[in-house]
């Protein structure tokens, strides 16, 4: 191991990001997430374009530093064998054969029923009793129309981060080049709080479109989930496609970085 290795250890901004937080619970979230996006039938499901789609998000993460745990990869196989198994020649078909999805599928509806309830729950009369959300002022994005803005989910997120760095990403090198002066989280999340405390609401394309370097590009979206997974930021936008805005939400817990 020579000193140029050393260095670049040094200088790592962070260390691998886990996907999870209470409203993101792993690969059937993502799923059913590309099930709504392409607006197909839960219990029809082109294998061929969700498992191309899904494996999309997996190299995304992975090149994120993301942390891709045991259970996206599971069921990243299970979506190649059923796609294999669908593919086969089927010279005599039987009445009873049963569809190589319908598993999927009924794990799907099975999680879908238990998070809709989940959800369901939060919103009854214990909430705002003995427990307590972080609320933010909406007024902030109170138009002469009066938009209501709604949640952004992680996918979205990712998904639009996506978009924008295809865009760009030949303004870059291909691997991250670590430099003398490194790029911490920590010192990214003091940045973009610094920016939300001076302009109440910025979009999340603003963020990344000051990036100088994948490094940066990369560090800087890695500290808005960390804000966003610690409620110091909300992320809305007006429908599915619209620009997402950001707003500040609150102060980090200190330590919690």
């Amino acid at each position: 191991m020579n000193e140029n290795t050393h260095e670049a250890d040094a200088l790592s901004p962070h260390e691998p990001c886990l996907i999870k937080t209470g409203l993101f619970e792993g690969p059937l979230d993502l799923l059913l997430h590309l099930i709504k996006k392409n607006e197909v039938d839960i219990y029809d499901i082109p294998i061929a374009v969700i498992t191309e789609q899904y494996i999309e998000y997996l190299e995304l993460m992975k090149e994120l530093d993301l942390q891709v745990v045991g259970e996206y990869l599971v069921i990243a196989a299970e979506l190649s064998l059923i796609k294999s198994r669908m593919l086969l020649p089927k010279p005599v078909v039987e009445e009873d054969e049963l569809d190589p999805r319908a598993e999927l599928v009924r794990r799907l509806i099975e999680y879908q029923r238990y998070r809709d309830a989940a959800n369901e729950l939060i919103g009854r009369e214990i909430l705002g009793r003995d427990v307590f959300k972080r609320e933010f002022d909406t007024s902030l994005y109170v138009t002469e129309e009066e938009i209501e803005l709604v949640p952004v989910d992680l996918w979205s997120l990712i998904e639009t981060f996506r978009d924008f760095y295809r865009k760009r990403s030949h303004l870059w090198a291909d691997q991250i080049v670590f430099e003398v002066e490194s790029i911490t989280i920590e010192d990214k999340i003091a940045e973009v709080l610094g920016k939300l405390r001076v302009k109440a609401v910025i979009g999340f394309e603003e963020f990344l479109e000051e990036c100088a370097s994948k490094l940066d590009l990369v560090v800087t979206f890695l500290a808005l989930l960390e804000l966003a997974r610690m409620a110091n930021i909300v992320v809305v936008q007006e429908a599915h496609g619209s620009p997402i805005l950001i707003s500040y939400a609150g102060e980090p817990n200190i330590g919690t970085y």
